[in-house]
């Protein structure tokens, strides 16, 4: 007897449901696959900016550690690896190289870690240059107005490397360039007593010197703005200060003013921009490096040593104690004089040094980016 057609239909409901069941789990694995590598991927690229985070952070961390010295210090060629820090959930390990004469290239390799697992790894870099004071000094001192030197004082332009650079270690290779006048001035001079004026002339009366042009192109406002340092009011003797194991130079003290001939302290490298508004009154004992800027007249007595160039916009009154001198290497610079005379009386010196100069205007100066694409991430 044959089958109706009812009966040879019979089980299709059951393959037909297996199919379906299969065709909505691939449907389903499909979906949950996609979600699952789209979501590996975000993480991915999440690990990824993480790892650059960390890359990033360190070279601007590292750089801003750094000044003119250290930077300086670098041949051309070489590299300063610093050491690994960790920056949110990255680490990172940056390094600084020097490619010319004016540019570095500082770098950071950042890596995501689990464990010992990397997870994503990611290098950036950044060139940098120095932004750093720029006038010039033609003589050791430079003066408008009336200009008195009197006492056992000493005003002289022919360079010198200070004594104390000399010798010892680390060595300060800095060789004395050509002698300058002893005093530049437009107005008058006046030298008394056992004063001496020394130079290459002793005197330049140069009537076209102002105040306009006495810092070249740049100007006060311009010097003042990078300063690294600002006074809050007079000072009362100057030394390093210095903190930690191993020691680092402490910068935040006001009298701190650098180690100018001490190379093994910490500060040795230290040169501030300081800037002072109004009347500043230096006094006491010690010794300090780096640009002194004030707007305003400066009086200095005791027996204060200072290393690098000194500009007033006002006078400048130095006196000596009678036992000890106060020096000054590098060069005087006194803006409208007509506010106030500048005077040099008792034991103090004023001695030109382009060394001073040269060493307090490459310490302090700062690295800042150049101005077009300097970020690249490079993988």
């Amino acid at each position: 007897m044959r089958a109706s057609p009812v009966a040879n239909e019979r089980g299709m409901a059951l393959a037909v449901a297996i199919f379906a069941l299969v065709v909505i789990g691939a449907l389903v694995a499909g979906t949950f696959y996609a979600g699952r590598l789209e979501q590996q991927t975000g993480q991915n690229g999440f690990y990824a900016v993480q790892a650059a985070e960390a890359a990033q952070g360190a070279a601007t961390q590292y750089i801003q550690q750094q000044d003119g010295s250290t930077l300086t210090s670098i041949q051309a060629g070489n590299t300063l690896t610093g050491s690994q820090v960790t920056v949110g959930q990255g680490v990172a390990t940056p390094k600084i190289a020097r490619l010319t004469s004016s540019v570095w290239l500082v770098s950071a390799i950042g890596e995501r870690k689990s464990g010992t697992k990397s997870l994503a790894t990611r290098s950036v870099a950044q060139l940098y240059r120095l932004n750093q004071a720029s006038f010039p000094v033609n003589a050791g001192l430079t003066a408008i107005g009336k200009v008195t030197v009197s006492g056992n004082s000493e005003v002289s332009g022919y360079d010198v490397t200070p004594p104390s650079w000399l010798s010892g270690s680390p060595a300060v290779e800095c060789p004395a360039l050509d002698d300058v006048a002893g005093v530049r001035f437009n107005g008058q001079l006046t030298a008394t007593g056992s004063s001496v004026i020394r130079g290459d002339p002793n005197r330049d009366q140069d009537q076209t010197l102002t105040a306009a042009n006495m810092l070249g192109n740049s100007s006060f406002n311009d010097l003042k703005a990078m300063a690294t340092k600002i006074l809050s009011g007079n000072i009362s003797g100057l030394a390093p200060v210095t903190s930690g194991t191993p020691a680092v130079c402490n910068r935040a003290v006001e009298s701190n003013w650098g180690a100018p001939t001490d190379k093994t302290n910490a500060c040795f490298t230290y040169f501030p921009i300081l800037y002072h508004y109004g009347d500043l009154s230096i006094s006491g004992s010690g010794e300090g490096q780096g640009i002194l800027l004030v707007e305003g007249n400066l009086n200095v007595q005791g027996r204060i040593d200072f290393y690098g160039p000194v500009i007033a916009t006002g006078g400048v009154n130095i006196r000596g104690t009678g036992s000890d001198d106060v020096k000054f290497y590098g060069g005087v610079m006194a803006q409208d004089v007509t506010l106030d005379d500048s005077k040099l009386t008792g034991n103090a010196m004023i001695n030109y040094s382009s060394c001073a100069i040269k060493r307090a205007v490459q310490g302090s100066a700062l690295p800042i980016p150049l101005t077009e694409r300097s970020w690249v991430q490079v993988y």
